[in-house]
């Protein structure tokens, strides 16, 4: 088992999970809804089991979609799953604004993943499936541990290492359901293999530990709101004489900004716009700096407490602002060029909100965005179909 194995983790977990947090003025969530939701992922589950043999990146899995029968049955079984979560947008239970964007994604990414198997680019079609995970991080995030506990079958609870190809793989999967002490445990096994075998141009090693250090401090962060546990975390890794002079530079600044969060506690925002002032509206200013990691343990704190209050209160007044917050953080913190929920949430912020003085800011960011990715050495070429979503964005403004 593996980790591309997230994208039936993701919506089965906030599916098959009553979120306790909802808006205090709201009843909690329908039980018909709640079936209607549970069904549909009843229907992911089966198709999903079915294609789990094709997704992973080993040759013998890519040699295998080499047979006409198996292109065939994976395409099916594909279409199946979307088809799945498409019929979810009618329930109301995916529909809240930490939600709805994943939905729309996979919903897209799927049909997109099965014209890569139809034009044969597996290789390409296996990356779009591993990249679903960012996806399941963006929904797991916000909900506790004890909560997903409850939200899988024994069989899935019960996977063992021996069926994961490496540590890193099964600490992956490992976070996806929340068991954060033993992800953290096969994180750590991850980055003392990699300090061990010592080998500083293995660029895949590299990446690997880089990725095991954010995902250990993104729980103590961005999830449990623990810096104090982050901080003993990379104590460890400190002054190790292994670690590239780029990545002891980034733990040098995590540490640092680690100390100026050791008096916070998350459960006194009551109220998100304070927290916006004091914590993110500063950075506007210096947005390169956005860019370079010096934030980053703000924007990990920043989502966590960001995700939660929107869950928590979804008509708020300050969506819009919250959406313009949770794009910048996104945009920063995203590892996958195969979708942009920054770019989702800068939408929903323009379409939904369109009358709030936040929404030009996301039109703004989203063509900022759009016309810095499209530049180069010889200007900006922005293909016809950005232009068009650019040019209804702009009209739904006005």
């Amino acid at each position: 088992m593996k980790k591309t194995f997230g994208i039936l983790l993701c919506l089965s977990l906030f599916t098959f999970t009553v979120l306790k947090a909802v808006e205090p003025d709201k009843p909690l969530d329908k039980p018909e809804d709640k079936a209607q939701a549970k069904a549909v992922m009843n229907n992911v589950y089966d198709s999903f089991v079915k294609i789990i043999p094709y997704v992973y990146g080993d040759k013998n899995a890519l040699d295998s979609l080499k047979s006409s029968w198996s292109q065939k049955e994976l395409i099916n079984n594909l279409t199946d799953i979307s088809n799945a979560f498409k019929s979810a947008r009618h329930v109301e239970y995916f529909q809240k604004p930490g939600f709805r964007p994943s939905l729309e994604t996979i919903n897209s990414h799927l049909d997109e993943t099965i014209s890569s198997i139809k034009s044969q680019n597996y290789i390409f079609a296996q990356s779009r499936l591993k990249a679903i995970t960012a996806l399941c991080v963006s929904c797991h995030s916000i909900l506790s541990e004890s909560a997903s506990k409850n939200a899988f079958g024994e069989a899935i609870n019960s996977e063992k290492r021996s069926r994961f190809e490496s540590d890193f793989a099964f600490a992956n999967y490992l976070f996806l359901v929340r068991r954060f002490t033993e992800a953290t445990f096969y994180f750590e096994k991850a980055i003392k293999n990699h300090l061990e075998t010592n080998l500083p141009t293995d660029t895949n090693k590299d990446h690997e530990v880089y990725s095991s250090l954010r995902r250990v401090l993104s729980i103590f962060t961005k999830i449990t709101f623990n810096p104090d546990k982050a901080r003993d975390f990379l104590k460890k890794y400190k002054d190790n004489k292994n670690f590239s002079p780029q990545l002891k530079t980034t733990i040098s600044q995590w540490n640092s900004s680690l100390n100026k969060w050791k008096n916070f506690d998350p459960h006194k925002v009551k109220s998100i716009h304070p927290f916006i002032a004091k914590y993110l509206a500063p950075l506007e200013a210096h947005k390169e700096k956005l860019l370079n990691g010096e934030n980053d343990i703000t924007l990990l704190i920043a989502s966590g407490v960001l995700s939660k209050y929107i869950t928590d209160n979804p008509s708020s007044p300050s969506s819009p602002e919250i959406l313009y917050w949770m794009a910048i953080v996104e945009h920063r913190l995203s590892n996958t060029y195969f979708f942009s929920l920054s770019d989702l949430y800068l939408k929903d912020c323009i379409t939904i909100y369109r009358k709030s003085p936040f929404a030009k800011k996301c039109y703004q960011e989203y063509e900022d965005n759009i016309t810095f990715g499209f530049s180069g050495s010889k200007g900006t070429d922005i293909p016809l179909e950005e232009k068009r979503e650019l040019d209804r964005l702009k009209a739904v403004l006005k």
